[in-house]
């Protein structure tokens, strides 16, 4: 019990310290935003608002006639659907307000996250992991969130199977004979209820359907985000020692981990950035779905097996004056052969990430050196 105080102890220092930095960052963050945005606000789920409260059934007396006795048993039907859409909508309520309150905290998580890797901390520190594991549960949460919006909005359309039957048969009702004026004049005061309660009910379904959608939308995009920064922690920053790729040509440029969409195209140069020799592992990405990992991890095993004490260069190729999707697949890619480095068991401090660009090259390559 000791230790798991201690635990969550640690935890909220290093939110609280990490929450610190993310108000002075200058940088952008992984997910294209600056870690001191309110999130309360603009990154939340969308949903709807609407508080979906039945109408009042009128209550009328007994006519004693077999038209009477339908219109009776009618209102008993409505008044269940007004109870199901009263459950429907407190059900709604509450998860709308878990939607949103699970996304804060999830938000206020990644963005300690962000600013700590934009200042950079040990590759794989055990914090970090702390926090990410948070921010699954997050996701874990959101999950069921989504499934019990898919509860109401099937439970919404069984109502309105029901709404619309009901509707149905108090029309054909009309045509039965043996009533009295008070009978027709309450099967119309029924009709008009039901009709507002499948209004309603229609309503509810839209605003669901909608609610769920929005959320399954953004499960997906935080599991990506989380993946990024799951790949991000095992090396400690957003670039290699946090140097960011530069905006002009240099010797040795390092590679960063994310894309900034402002960041100007790299200009054009000869440099082999220090890098000579031959490759010991090659990867061109001229079309989708390269396969690459098992020859990678065989390689590097091998050259492990002969020298544990081998460093790497990892090396973004690109064509001169290649455009920007071409430069980032080729640094992304890079951020992927890194992670399958580390873990056929090179040490993160014995790989660089570098980029430069070969007058040879037809499109995005990552090569890898020893020295």
């Amino acid at each position: 019990m000791k230790n798991v105080v201690r635990n969550l102890s640690i935890l909220s220092c290093s939110l609280l310290l990490l929450n610190a930095c993310a108000s002075d960052s200058p940088f952008r963050s992984l997910f294209g935003r600056d870690a001191s945005t309110d999130y309360s606000k603009s990154d939340l789920p969308k949903l709807g608002s609407t508080n979906f409260k039945p109408i009042s059934i009128s209550r009328v007396g007994n006519t004693g006639t077999l038209v009477g006795q339908k219109v009776i048993a009618y209102r008993d039907e409505l008044t269940k659907l007004q109870d199901s859409i009263e459950k429907n909508n407190s059900e709604l309520q509450k998860v709308r307000s878990s939607v949103i309150d699970n996304a804060i905290e999830y938000h206020n998580t990644t963005a300690a996250m962000e600013a700590k890797l934009q200042v950079g901390t040990t590759p794989g520190n055990p914090i970090m992991y702390q926090m990410l594991q948070k921010t699954q549960g997050n996701v874990v949460v959101m999950d069921e969130n989504a499934n019990t919006l898919n509860k109401i909005y099937n439970q919404a359309v069984s109502d309105m199977s029901v709404v619309n039957n009901l509707q149905d048969s108090i029309r054909a009702t009309y045509s039965v004979s043996g009533a009295v004026d008070e009978d027709h004049t309450q099967l119309r005061t029924l009709e008009n209820e039901t009709s507002q309660t499948a209004i309603l009910i229609n309503s509810l379904l839209s605003e669901v359907g909608s609610d769920y959608n929005r959320q399954l939308e953004y499960t997906n995009t935080a599991r990506q985000d989380l993946s990024k920064l799951d790949r991000i922690i095992k090396i400690g920053s957003y670039g290699v020692n946090n140097t960011p790729l530069p905006t002009a040509p240099v010797t040795r440029s390092y590679l960063p981990l994310h894309k900034q969409s402002s960041q100007p195209a790299v200009k054009p140069h000869h440099t082999n950035n220090n890098v000579s020799g031959k490759p010991l592992f090659v990867a061109k990405f001229n079309r989708e779905n390269v396969n690459y990992k098992d020859s990678l991890n065989r390689t590097i095993k091998a050259a492990q097996s002969k020298n544990g004490g081998f460093r790497y260069d990892v090396v973004a190729v690109t064509p001169m004056n290649a455009s920007a999707n071409i430069r980032n697949l080729a640094q992304d890619q890079a951020a992927h052969f890194f992670e399958e480095m580390t873990k056929a068991g090179v040490s993160p401090e014995k790989i660089d990430l570098l980029s430069k660009t070969s007058e040879t090259a037809t499109g995005a390559e990552v090569q890898v050196f020893v020295k």
